[in-house]
């Protein structure tokens, strides 16, 4: 049987069309993927949480399927959680963020990942190309928030489910864009990565970033929480003279003297007279201003006393705490005690969050006596630069992720874990897939 020209070059390309499928479902490139997977993941639905079957639906050009390995909880979800806090038009959803795992498949659209990357999947994106990414506040790439919400999944009788913050994490797989994904390259414990997502990564971003710590510097910071930590182990690492660490829980003062703090005070200790004493803490060796020291007087419109760079890492109290209370659940006096006692002409790095209420300050100290002011959001985070930057730090021993890992859980307890976070009865809770 003799076979026409046309009907060769028909059957060639349509070989060529099936191998080329093919190949693009062997490189994850997204071709021919319509969804279909099966997974398990902690569902928010209502004032309702647990761990249910889902379905994948198909990926968009610019998505990456992760399949996840680890993910921190944060404490900035546990409210929502345990108390079945929604707002209006809240979706069935999958809460978290902070997660790390092995690319299982991309978009056709998707340039920064290959199938088997391990990445991290942080909170903050980073497109490079938005104005804030260009004008060196990667921090606030314009992705953050301006991505339409779209579902990922949908359970048995279809209802859809979406991802919290876009991000998902308590979830055996993540389906996020491509601008949230870091690669990194290494064989560091995946617990150990996940923290740098958010709030590990968060406090050394800001000692870094923000209001880089000088060597020699005095450094105090509110709050020892996996945040605080991070921001520890930035002064300690850029060399700052002294680390003093304002904290209520026992446990999380004797962490903070192992990673780097030089002082530690509890804040239900003398409370109203703990400015004080860390403006006589941070007066320098002299006041002789000619020899470089720092005038003592309180009467000076300008005081130079107290710390060079202050970084507050409280935030609010979402759940009452079964360990030692701070002063003010609210988190407003830890605001007052940064702006109060840091000195004329010092930095002020404010990362924690869930405050309740309105801080004031007086008016002309606030306009007038030099204190710099850096809001945080992820600590400054550009996360394509810093996060590969920390793995080295990991890797070479300088920098304690082991330490923030205090407890790990499987996806069946995630909801224990969101409760030790919501307790402070743990520093760091990691949920682990196998």
């Amino acid at each position: 049987m003799t076979r026409s020209r046309r009907n060769v070059l028909k059957s060639a390309a349509a070989v060529a069309a099936g191998a080329a499928v093919l190949q693009a479902q062997t490189r994850g490139d997204g071709a021919g993927s319509g969804g279909g997977r099966k997974f398990r993941a902690l569902v928010q639905q209502g004032s309702s949480a647990a761990v249910q079957d889902l379905i994948t639906l198909a990926i968009q050009p610019t998505q990456v399927v992760v399949r996840t390995q680890a993910s921190a909880v944060c404490y900035t979800i546990v409210g929502g959680l345990l108390r079945g806090r929604t707002f209006p038009g809240f979706r069935p959803s999958i809460p978290n963020h902070s997660g790390m795992g092995v690319v299982e498949e991309i978009g056709s659209g998707v340039k920064r990942v290959q199938v088997g990357d391990r990445v991290i999947v942080p909170g903050t994106p980073q497109c490079g190309q938005c104005y804030e990414c260009i004008t060196g506040r990667a921090d606030w790439c314009q992705f953050l928030s301006t991505r339409p919400a779209r579902p990922v999944a949908k359970t048995a009788d279809g209802t859809e489910i979406y991802e919290g913050g876009a991000l998902g994490g308590l979830s055996e797989l993540m389906i996020v864009d491509e601008v949230y994904t870091c690669p990194v390259f290494t064989d560091v414990p995946s617990e150990q990565l996940c923290m740098l997502g958010d709030t590990l990564g968060t406090g050394l971003a800001a000692g870094h970033n923000l209001a880089p710590i000088e060597p020699g510097s005095d450094v105090v910071i509110l709050g020892a929480g996996p945040v605080g930590m991070g921001a520890i182990q930035a002064a300690r690492i850029l060399g700052a003279a002294q680390v003093i660490v304002i904290e209520p829980i026992q446990y999380r003062r004797d962490l903070a003297l192992k990673i780097g703090a030089t002082m530690v005070l509890d804040p239900n200790v003398d409370t109203h007279g703990l400015p004080e004493k860390i403006r006589e803490l941070c007066k320098g060796k002299t006041d002789r201003r000619y020899a470089g020291g720092r005038a003592w007087g309180d009467d000076l419109f300008a005081v130079p006393r107290g710390p060079d760079f202050t970084i507050e890492a409280v935030g609010g109290d979402a759940m009452p705490p079964k360990v030692e209370s701070g002063p003010d659940p609210t988190g407003i006096l830890p605001l007052e005690w940064a702006f109060d006692f840091t000195r004329a002409g010092g930095h002020i790095t404010t990362l924690g969050f869930g405050q309740r209420g309105n801080v004031s300050f007086p008016a002309m100290n606030f306009a007038n006596r030099g204190r710099t002011f850096h809001a945080g959001q992820q600590g400054g985070l550009h996360m394509l630069r810093d996060l590969p930057r920390y793995v080295k730090l990991i890797e070479k021993g300088t920098l304690d992720a082991k330490s923030m890992v205090t407890a790990t859980y499987p996806l069946d307890r995630a909801m224990e874990a969101v409760q030790a976070v919501a307790d402070r009865t743990v520093l760091g809770a990691v949920v682990t897939f196998t």
